[in-house]
């Protein structure tokens, strides 16, 4: 009460700004403190075989903002009390940010090529180095996120020993598989044209299936959008005709022999060009009847 407030009002009124400011950089950093040492990854089961991270545009934006926040507050006044708990704090946020930016797309391309390696019978036969190898990724990012599912405190998966070099090399094994299966789809659709107008997954069945025509036909329609099957011999080995989703069935003026060319490529190439000078000799004979 010695201290003569009125008189001492401007140093006063410093001291109370300074605490008022301090306190609102210490109650903001034992907030962020406590939101990620109880921050855990929200995880959706994947086919009963292991957990993936969800909600990825909720934790990057959480992320950004703290990180954002974090190098706001280095323009404060009062930052210097906290600038060593703020830059370990900056290092390890930026920290989780690189390392689940890799995370994002290794598990991208992870369900991609596990959609394509796992759900189709016939790869291992049209690319075999491509199966093996993914195989060995498969198994280890599985063996990955049962650990995080077992502990997904977001700081506990930070600190797992040599997560970021892991993730950044099942990144580049993963991309490379990717390649040599465009590079393989690529020349499938070089070979045939039609082949673009279907998916990766759809493509890999029917190029599997070369030899089987009724598994090809579930995919007709999308190569050929007026036709809903083909009609094929007793044997199985010729086409005959096509179909329309109406019903409507047109002969081909000259089978295509599925025995002679089995590359898919080719026997779809020579039905292309059988439904065309079918078309052509029917509206060819229509119009010499009109005439007549």
């Amino acid at each position: 009460w010695a201290a003569d407030l009125q008189r001492q009002e401007v140093a006063v009124k410093d001291v109370i700004a300074t605490a008022q400011g301090e306190l609102a950089l210490e109650e903001y950093l034992r907030q962020m403190r406590e939101y990620w040492n109880e921050f855990e990854l929200d995880l959706a089961n994947y086919q009963n075989k292991c957990r993936l991270i969800r909600g990825w545009d909720d934790l990057f934006a959480k992320l950004d903002e703290h990180i954002n926040s974090l190098s706001s507050m280095k323009m404060s006044p009062y930052y210097k009390v906290f600038e060593e708990e703020a830059l370990s704090w900056d290092e390890k946020l930026n920290r989780v940010r690189v390392l689940f930016d890799i995370w994002i797309d290794v598990q991208r391309k992870w369900v991609y090529l596990e959609g394509i390696f796992c759900g189709s019978a016939d790869i291992k036969q049209l690319l075999p180095n491509e199966f093996s190898r993914f195989k060995g990724i498969d198994n280890e990012f599985v063996g990955l996120m049962r650990k995080v599912a077992a502990k997904p405190h977001v700081m506990d998966v930070v600190s797992q020993q040599g997560v970021q070099r892991t993730l950044e090399r099942l990144s580049d094994l993963l991309s490379k598989i990717q390649k040599a299966l465009g590079d393989y789809l690529e020349r499938q659709r070089s070979a045939f044209a039609r082949f673009y107008f279907v998916g990766d997954e759809d493509l890999l069945q029917i190029i599997g299936n070369s030899r089987d025509v009724k598994s090809v036909q579930r995919h007709l329609s999308k190569m050929f959008a007026g036709i809903a099957s083909l009609d094929l011999d007793s044997t199985g080995e010729s086409i005959l005709a096509m179909t329309s989703r109406e019903g409507e069935v047109v002969q081909f003026k000259h089978p295509v022999s599925i025995k002679d060319d089995p590359a898919i490529n080719v026997w779809l190439t020579k039905t292309e060009h059988q439904m065309r000078l079918t078309l052509a000799h029917l509206l060819n004979e229509s119009l010499i009847e009109l005439a007549s």
